[in-house]
């Protein structure tokens, strides 16, 4: 099971109330249940987001090129050539 952490964040009145409520109406079990799986579906419509994060992390030598390829979804030859546009 992969190691977890605890995050801390504010948000707007309007949206508290929002959250407040997800675990009332039943479609999540928690609030930590719903939000991981809202970053999961943002992560996963949104590509331009993940090379960023990749190419971040690639650049910073947290992650090498395979892993940089799977969180973008691409092969490595691709993510390679989308890392060299970055550098640019």
């Amino acid at each position: 099971m992969a190691k977890s952490n605890t995050l801390s964040f504010t948000v707007p009145d309007e949206l508290k109330l929002k959250l407040d409520v997800i675990t009332k109406i039943g479609y999540y079990d928690s609030m930590s249940e719903f939000l991981r799986d809202a970053i999961r579906t943002l992560l996963s419509q949104n590509k331009d987001l993940r090379i960023s994060i990749a190419y971040q992390l690639f650049k910073d030598k947290k992650i090498g090129l395979g892993k940089a390829s799977e969180i973008i979804g691409e092969n490595i030859k691709e993510t390679k050539e989308l890392f060299e546009k970055r550098e640019i």
